[in-house]
């Protein structure tokens, strides 16, 4: 599947690509494709390449309920109607939307969210299947690895053929924590990344594209869980693994 990405990287327009990715998806046992991203909290600027658009007819993209778990989080999720009843905290709202793509051969899926460093837009792949939830947990879900290192790269093609400045590295904003933050929320261990770095706290703002003022919450939350002070202890906590005490 990484071979496939590096050759489908070649494609020189986003229609070019897409067509590819569809195609190539199929043959690995995906039916549908939602690619769904996104700029800031509540969702703005909202951009959908799909295979079957009709399941945003009744519903607005921002209010689709994976776009909000990848604003909340960097884990694949399984998603589609076969999983609802593991997702009872779901609005009726989102429950009904994700319901009706049993109509259109979504029954199962993996949700990846791909954003990358240095990218203010989020969102990611929801790859669907016509397979029972049992069936798709023994054949897919071993390969969920495999998808999100394929999605990784073409999301970031997608963001250069788009215009959208990443970093050339395929690789989630916010990798390889130490052990010591497994405790920080995904947006408190972006925000404290980013700080780390020596951006300042509108620079990291922009990038996440949300207030100075969240920025600072997000940063004293995750100050106070650390037991740390400020950005220099972040920082060699992050980069030497070094115990703030």
């Amino acid at each position: 599947m990484y071979q496939d990405a590096a050759e489908l990287e070649q494609a020189e327009t986003i229609e070019e690509l897409w067509a590819g990715v569809v195609d190539c998806l199929r043959r690995y046992g995906i039916h549908q494709v939602i690619y769904i991203t996104a700029i800031g909290v509540p969702a703005g600027d909202t951009r959908v390449l799909t295979t079957f658009p009709e399941l945003y007819e009744g519903a607005r993209p921002d209010d689709d309920p994976f776009l909000l778990h990848c604003c909340d989080s960097y884990d694949i999720t399984a998603t589609g109607p076969e999983f609802l009843p593991a997702y009872d905290y779901l609005t009726e709202q989102s429950r009904a939307f994700i319901a009706t793509a049993r109509a259109h051969g979504f029954l199962t899926g993996f949700g990846i969210p791909t954003r990358l460093r240095g990218a203010a837009r989020y969102g990611g792949f929801n790859l669907g299947t016509t397979l029972e939830r049992d069936a798709f947990m023994a054949q897919m879900w071993p390969t969920a690895e495999q998808f999100r290192l394929f999605c990784l790269l073409i999301h970031r093609r997608l963001e250069d053929l788009a215009g959208h400045g990443t970093s050339p590295e395929p690789a989630l904003i916010a990798p390889d924590m130490p052990i010591s933050l497994q405790d920080l929320s995904p947006r408190e261990t972006e925000i404290i990344y980013l700080l780390a770095r020596g951006m300042s706290r509108k620079e990291a703002a922009r990038t996440c594209g949300i207030s100075q003022h969240t920025v600072a919450e997000y940063a004293k939350n995750a100050y106070r869980k650390l037991g740390v002070r400020n950005r220099a202890e972040v920082a060699r906590l992050i980069y030497a693994g070094a115990d703030p005490s």
